[in-house]
């Protein structure tokens, strides 16, 4: 499988990050974290190589559950993420 193709999504707590391999994953992270860790500043999918392909919107359906919607990106802007992450 070609590595530029695999993705996987980011959710950035600000002191530290978590990745995911689906956007329902990471949704699951966030909604059953909400009293431990609050909502997070950012989430967004990037490739393998940190090109980020999009970011997500958190969007509460109005009964305290929190949904990923995918928001299109800035097509200049690329993340740089090390291993030192």
């Amino acid at each position: 499988m070609r590595r530029d193709l695999v993705v996987q999504v980011i959710v950035d707590y600000g002191d530290f990050w978590e990745n995911f391999a689906t956007p329902f994953e990471a949704e699951s992270f966030i909604n059953s974290n909400l009293d431990e860790l609050d909502l997070p500043l950012a989430v967004w999918l990037e490739d393998m190589k940190g090109n980020k392909k999009w970011d997500f919107d958190m969007v509460d359906d109005g009964s305290g559950v929190y949904h990923l919607i995918d928001r299109p990106i800035d097509v200049r802007q690329r993340l740089i993420r090390t291993t030192s992450n």
